[in-house]
Protein backbone atom coordinates (compact mmCIF):
# COMPACT_ATOMS: atom_id res chain seq x y z
CA UNK A 1 0.00 0.00 0.00
CA UNK A 2 1.24 2.92 -0.82
CA UNK A 3 1.29 6.14 1.16
CA UNK A 4 -1.15 9.05 0.34
CA UNK A 5 1.45 11.74 -0.54
CA UNK A 6 1.17 15.72 -1.50
CA UNK A 7 4.38 15.81 -3.10
CA UNK A 8 3.93 16.24 -7.05
CA UNK A 9 7.93 14.71 -7.80
CA UNK A 10 7.00 11.66 -5.22
CA UNK A 11 3.50 11.41 -6.99
CA UNK A 12 4.73 10.84 -10.33
CA UNK A 13 7.41 8.32 -9.53
CA UNK A 14 5.04 6.44 -7.56
CA UNK A 15 2.42 6.59 -10.79
CA UNK A 16 5.60 5.24 -13.42
CA UNK A 17 6.36 2.83 -10.77
CA UNK A 18 2.81 1.19 -10.66
CA UNK A 19 2.93 1.70 -14.96
CA UNK A 20 6.06 -0.37 -14.90
CA UNK A 21 4.70 -3.15 -12.12
CA UNK A 22 1.60 -3.91 -14.47
CA UNK A 23 3.42 -3.56 -17.20
CA UNK A 24 1.14 -0.42 -18.66
CA UNK A 25 2.03 2.04 -21.26
CA UNK A 26 2.80 5.45 -19.59
CA UNK A 27 -0.18 7.03 -21.85
CA UNK A 28 -1.44 10.34 -20.54
CA UNK A 29 -4.62 8.28 -19.47
CA UNK A 30 -2.64 5.70 -17.41
CA UNK A 31 -0.58 7.99 -16.06
CA UNK A 32 -3.68 10.47 -14.53
CA UNK A 33 -5.37 7.70 -13.35
CA UNK A 34 -2.67 6.49 -11.40
CA UNK A 35 -1.68 9.92 -9.78
CA UNK A 36 -5.30 10.69 -9.18
CA UNK A 37 -5.22 7.65 -7.35
CA UNK A 38 -2.31 7.98 -5.33
CA UNK A 39 -2.85 11.77 -4.72
CA UNK A 40 -6.02 10.60 -3.16
CA UNK A 41 -8.16 12.91 -5.36
CA UNK A 42 -11.76 11.72 -6.52
CA UNK A 43 -10.86 12.02 -10.34
CA UNK A 44 -14.92 11.06 -11.04
CA UNK A 45 -15.61 14.29 -8.85
CA UNK A 46 -12.85 16.33 -11.04
CA UNK A 47 -14.16 15.36 -14.04
CA UNK A 48 -17.71 16.03 -13.10
CA UNK A 49 -16.80 19.65 -13.14
CA UNK A 50 -16.86 19.66 -16.82
CA UNK A 51 -14.36 20.04 -19.28
CA UNK A 52 -11.56 22.70 -19.54
CA UNK A 53 -12.28 25.48 -21.58
CA UNK A 54 -10.42 24.93 -24.71
CA UNK A 55 -7.32 26.89 -25.45
CA UNK A 56 -8.75 30.26 -27.22
CA UNK A 57 -6.05 29.69 -30.06
CA UNK A 58 -6.61 26.39 -30.59
CA UNK A 59 -9.89 26.49 -31.04
CA UNK A 60 -9.69 29.64 -33.56
CA UNK A 61 -7.93 26.90 -35.62
CA UNK A 62 -10.59 24.29 -35.37
CA UNK A 63 -13.57 26.56 -35.89
CA UNK A 64 -11.49 27.57 -39.21
CA UNK A 65 -10.54 24.29 -40.37
CA UNK A 66 -14.23 22.94 -40.13
CA UNK A 67 -15.17 26.34 -42.27
CA UNK A 68 -12.83 25.46 -44.79
CA UNK A 69 -13.55 21.43 -45.06
CA UNK A 70 -17.48 22.37 -45.39
CA UNK A 71 -16.24 25.33 -48.04
CA UNK A 72 -14.50 21.76 -49.96
CA UNK A 73 -17.12 19.74 -49.51
CA UNK A 74 -20.05 22.29 -51.05
CA UNK A 75 -17.30 22.90 -53.85
CA UNK A 76 -16.78 19.27 -54.71
CA UNK A 77 -20.33 18.73 -54.24
CA UNK A 78 -21.75 21.48 -56.80
CA UNK A 79 -18.61 20.55 -58.98
CA UNK A 80 -20.22 17.24 -59.22
CA UNK A 81 -23.80 18.98 -60.04
CA UNK A 82 -22.62 21.03 -62.76
CA UNK A 83 -20.66 17.55 -64.27
CA UNK A 84 -23.84 15.64 -64.25
CA UNK A 85 -25.85 18.48 -65.81
CA UNK A 86 -23.33 19.35 -68.31
CA UNK A 87 -23.17 15.98 -69.34
CA UNK A 88 -27.13 15.30 -70.22
CA UNK A 89 -26.74 18.35 -71.95
CA UNK A 90 -23.88 16.84 -74.01
CA UNK A 91 -25.90 13.58 -74.39
CA UNK A 92 -29.02 15.45 -75.53
CA UNK A 93 -26.89 16.99 -78.00
CA UNK A 94 -25.11 14.30 -79.03
CA UNK A 95 -29.10 12.56 -79.68
CA UNK A 96 -30.40 15.08 -81.83
CA UNK A 97 -26.67 15.50 -83.74
CA UNK A 98 -27.95 11.86 -85.09
CA UNK A 99 -30.78 12.78 -86.03
CA UNK A 100 -30.38 16.12 -87.58
CA UNK A 101 -30.32 16.45 -91.35
CA UNK A 102 -30.01 20.25 -92.19
CA UNK A 103 -26.12 21.35 -92.28
CA UNK A 104 -27.90 24.65 -89.62
CA UNK A 105 -28.91 21.87 -87.03
CA UNK A 106 -26.07 19.88 -87.03
CA UNK A 107 -23.90 23.57 -86.85
CA UNK A 108 -26.09 24.59 -83.97
CA UNK A 109 -26.02 21.56 -82.26
CA UNK A 110 -21.46 21.19 -82.73
CA UNK A 111 -22.22 24.53 -81.82
CA UNK A 112 -24.09 23.93 -78.43
CA UNK A 113 -21.69 20.61 -77.89
CA UNK A 114 -18.42 23.00 -78.08
CA UNK A 115 -20.38 25.86 -75.50
CA UNK A 116 -21.15 23.18 -73.14
CA UNK A 117 -17.55 21.31 -72.57
CA UNK A 118 -16.27 24.80 -72.16
CA UNK A 119 -18.45 25.46 -69.59
CA UNK A 120 -17.53 22.17 -68.75
CA UNK A 121 -14.13 23.32 -68.36
CA UNK A 122 -14.23 26.49 -66.83
CA UNK A 123 -16.44 24.93 -63.70
CA UNK A 124 -13.71 22.60 -63.00
CA UNK A 125 -11.11 25.31 -63.76
CA UNK A 126 -13.01 26.89 -61.00
CA UNK A 127 -13.97 24.26 -58.83
CA UNK A 128 -9.86 23.30 -58.47
CA UNK A 129 -8.79 26.76 -57.81
CA UNK A 130 -11.44 27.05 -54.91
CA UNK A 131 -9.61 24.22 -53.81
CA UNK A 132 -6.30 24.55 -54.33
CA UNK A 133 -6.78 27.93 -52.23
CA UNK A 134 -8.69 25.35 -49.82
CA UNK A 135 -5.73 23.23 -49.63
CA UNK A 136 -2.92 25.76 -49.03
CA UNK A 137 -5.68 27.26 -46.08
CA UNK A 138 -5.63 24.25 -44.22
CA UNK A 139 -1.72 23.23 -44.64
CA UNK A 140 -1.76 26.77 -42.94
CA UNK A 141 -4.20 26.03 -39.98
CA UNK A 142 -1.87 22.66 -39.47
CA UNK A 143 1.18 24.74 -39.09
CA UNK A 144 -1.28 26.59 -36.81
CA UNK A 145 -2.08 23.93 -34.80
CA UNK A 146 1.62 22.46 -34.96
CA UNK A 147 2.60 26.03 -33.49
CA UNK A 148 -0.07 25.85 -30.91
CA UNK A 149 0.84 22.56 -29.51
CA UNK A 150 4.82 23.40 -29.45
CA UNK A 151 3.71 26.45 -27.42
CA UNK A 152 1.71 24.20 -25.12
CA UNK A 153 3.96 21.69 -24.49
CA UNK A 154 6.90 23.81 -23.57
CA UNK A 155 7.86 24.88 -20.39
CA UNK A 156 7.46 29.22 -19.57
CA UNK A 157 10.24 29.38 -17.53
CA UNK A 158 13.15 27.82 -19.42
CA UNK A 159 11.55 26.86 -22.99
CA UNK A 160 12.58 23.47 -22.67
CA UNK A 161 9.34 20.53 -23.02
CA UNK A 162 6.93 19.88 -20.37
CA UNK A 163 6.30 17.31 -18.29
CA UNK A 164 2.71 16.66 -19.81
CA UNK A 165 4.69 16.36 -23.23
CA UNK A 166 6.94 13.41 -21.89
CA UNK A 167 4.87 10.56 -22.05
CA UNK A 168 4.04 10.22 -25.97
CA UNK A 169 7.46 11.56 -26.92
CA UNK A 170 9.48 8.66 -24.50
CA UNK A 171 7.29 6.40 -25.51
CA UNK A 172 7.25 6.76 -29.26
CA UNK A 173 11.32 7.20 -28.95
CA UNK A 174 11.13 3.29 -27.34
CA UNK A 175 9.26 2.30 -29.60
CA UNK A 176 11.17 3.45 -32.18
CA UNK A 177 13.94 2.32 -30.83
CA UNK A 178 12.80 -1.12 -30.32
CA UNK A 179 11.92 -1.37 -33.80
CA UNK A 180 15.27 -0.75 -34.97
CA UNK A 181 18.84 -0.60 -33.60
CA UNK A 182 17.87 -0.36 -29.75
CA UNK A 183 19.80 2.62 -28.87
CA UNK A 184 17.91 5.42 -27.05
CA UNK A 185 19.39 6.40 -23.52
CA UNK A 186 18.03 9.07 -21.05
CA UNK A 187 19.73 11.29 -18.58
CA UNK A 188 17.85 12.46 -15.42
CA UNK A 189 19.81 15.65 -14.00
CA UNK A 190 18.99 17.40 -10.83
CA UNK A 191 20.57 20.51 -9.55
CA UNK A 192 22.12 19.95 -6.39
CA UNK A 193 21.99 23.20 -4.50
CA UNK A 194 18.83 25.18 -6.20
CA UNK A 195 17.26 24.66 -2.49
CA UNK A 196 20.28 26.96 -0.43
CA UNK A 197 20.31 29.08 -4.02
CA UNK A 198 16.78 29.83 -3.22
CA UNK A 199 16.98 30.37 0.30
CA UNK A 200 20.16 32.64 0.14
CA UNK A 201 19.26 34.57 -2.97
CA UNK A 202 15.42 34.35 -3.94
CA UNK A 203 13.26 32.62 -6.06
CA UNK A 204 14.16 35.07 -8.88
CA UNK A 205 18.23 33.59 -8.36
CA UNK A 206 16.77 29.78 -8.65
CA UNK A 207 14.92 30.80 -11.57
CA UNK A 208 18.03 32.44 -13.53
CA UNK A 209 20.20 28.88 -12.87
CA UNK A 210 17.53 26.97 -14.15
CA UNK A 211 16.96 28.77 -17.49
CA UNK A 212 20.62 29.49 -17.41
CA UNK A 213 21.28 25.46 -17.29
CA UNK A 214 18.57 24.89 -19.77
CA UNK A 215 20.05 27.19 -22.16
CA UNK A 216 23.36 25.61 -21.93
CA UNK A 217 21.97 22.08 -22.60
CA UNK A 218 19.91 23.49 -25.58
CA UNK A 219 23.43 24.30 -26.64
CA UNK A 220 25.19 21.30 -26.04
CA UNK A 221 22.37 18.60 -27.39
CA UNK A 222 22.09 17.72 -30.99
CA UNK A 223 18.64 18.72 -33.00
CA UNK A 224 17.27 14.76 -32.68
CA UNK A 225 17.56 15.32 -28.43
CA UNK A 226 15.11 16.42 -26.42
CA UNK A 227 15.42 18.46 -23.31
CA UNK A 228 12.62 18.38 -20.68
CA UNK A 229 11.65 20.12 -17.61
CA UNK A 230 10.94 16.89 -15.36
CA UNK A 231 9.94 18.89 -12.08
CA UNK A 232 10.65 21.84 -10.90
CA UNK A 233 14.74 21.52 -10.36
CA UNK A 234 15.11 18.09 -12.66
CA UNK A 235 15.68 17.97 -16.08
CA UNK A 236 15.50 14.87 -18.40
CA UNK A 237 17.50 14.54 -21.55
CA UNK A 238 15.81 12.05 -24.27
CA UNK A 239 19.03 11.22 -26.09
CA UNK A 240 17.84 8.56 -29.88
CA UNK A 241 20.50 6.88 -31.19
CA UNK A 242 22.77 7.12 -28.12
CA UNK A 243 24.41 4.50 -25.60
CA UNK A 244 25.36 5.20 -22.21
CA UNK A 245 28.65 6.17 -23.14
CA UNK A 246 27.58 8.43 -25.74
CA UNK A 247 25.30 9.82 -22.91
CA UNK A 248 27.81 10.26 -20.42
CA UNK A 249 30.45 12.22 -22.74
CA UNK A 250 27.00 14.55 -23.23
CA UNK A 251 26.75 15.17 -19.69
CA UNK A 252 30.31 15.76 -18.87
CA UNK A 253 30.46 18.54 -21.27
CA UNK A 254 27.47 19.90 -20.02
CA UNK A 255 28.90 20.33 -16.37
CA UNK A 256 31.87 21.45 -17.76
CA UNK A 257 30.58 24.37 -19.52
CA UNK A 258 28.13 25.10 -16.72
CA UNK A 259 31.07 24.97 -14.16
CA UNK A 260 32.90 27.22 -16.58
CA UNK A 261 29.58 29.84 -17.06
CA UNK A 262 28.02 30.55 -14.40
CA UNK A 263 25.26 32.65 -13.66
CA UNK A 264 25.54 36.50 -12.18
CA UNK A 265 23.23 37.51 -9.94
CA UNK A 266 22.63 40.89 -8.10
CA UNK A 267 26.12 41.29 -9.03
CA UNK A 268 27.22 38.10 -7.14
CA UNK A 269 28.45 34.25 -8.66
CA UNK A 270 26.15 31.93 -8.11
CA UNK A 271 27.96 28.08 -8.13
CA UNK A 272 25.70 25.20 -8.65
CA UNK A 273 26.45 21.67 -9.79
CA UNK A 274 23.87 18.68 -10.76
CA UNK A 275 24.09 14.98 -10.07
CA UNK A 276 22.56 12.85 -13.10
CA UNK A 277 21.75 9.09 -13.22
CA UNK A 278 21.63 7.48 -17.16
CA UNK A 279 19.66 4.43 -18.47
CA UNK A 280 19.92 2.81 -21.47
CA UNK A 281 16.87 1.16 -23.39
CA UNK A 282 16.85 -2.59 -22.44
CA UNK A 283 15.52 -5.65 -24.18
CA UNK A 284 11.39 -5.14 -24.21
CA UNK A 285 11.73 -2.73 -21.75
CA UNK A 286 8.38 0.08 -21.41
CA UNK A 287 8.95 3.87 -20.50
CA UNK A 288 8.27 3.90 -17.02
CA UNK A 289 10.76 1.16 -16.08
CA UNK A 290 13.58 2.95 -18.16
CA UNK A 291 12.88 6.32 -16.43
CA UNK A 292 12.66 4.35 -12.94
CA UNK A 293 16.15 3.17 -13.33
CA UNK A 294 17.51 6.47 -14.54
CA UNK A 295 16.08 7.89 -11.60
CA UNK A 296 17.24 5.75 -9.17
CA UNK A 297 20.87 6.06 -10.53
CA UNK A 298 20.00 10.00 -10.15
CA UNK A 299 19.83 9.04 -6.34
CA UNK A 300 22.85 7.17 -6.32
CA UNK A 301 24.70 10.18 -8.00
CA UNK A 302 23.32 12.14 -4.90
CA UNK A 303 24.10 9.91 -2.13
CA UNK A 304 27.38 9.30 -3.06
CA UNK A 305 28.78 13.05 -3.05
CA UNK A 306 27.19 15.95 -5.35
CA UNK A 307 28.37 16.63 -9.10
CA UNK A 308 28.40 12.73 -10.01
CA UNK A 309 26.89 10.73 -11.96
CA UNK A 310 25.43 7.35 -11.99
CA UNK A 311 24.88 4.75 -14.64
CA UNK A 312 21.67 2.60 -13.98
CA UNK A 313 21.90 -1.51 -13.99
CA UNK A 314 19.94 -3.20 -16.68
CA UNK A 315 17.19 -4.86 -14.10
CA UNK A 316 13.60 -4.24 -14.08
CA UNK A 317 11.94 -2.54 -11.35
CA UNK A 318 8.96 -2.73 -9.39
CA UNK A 319 7.02 -0.60 -6.89
CA UNK A 320 7.76 -1.38 -3.09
Amino acid sequence: MVPRTSAPAEIARTALKRLAELGLPPTPENYVRFYYDIAGVNQTASDSAGPANPDPASAKVVAEAQHAVNDAAQTTASLADLIQDHNADIRQSLDHLHRAQQKDDITHLLGNIIDTATAMHGSVSESRDNLSRLASALQEMREDMAATRRIQEQDKLTGAQNRQSLDDLLTREVKRASSYDGRLSIALIDLDNIGQINKQHGEGAADRVLIHIANLAKAVLRQQDYLVRYSNEEFLLVLPDTEVGGCRYLLERLRQVFQKNPVIYKNKRLDATFSAGIAQLADEEQAPNLLLRADHAMRRAQSSGINQTEIADNTRLFAE
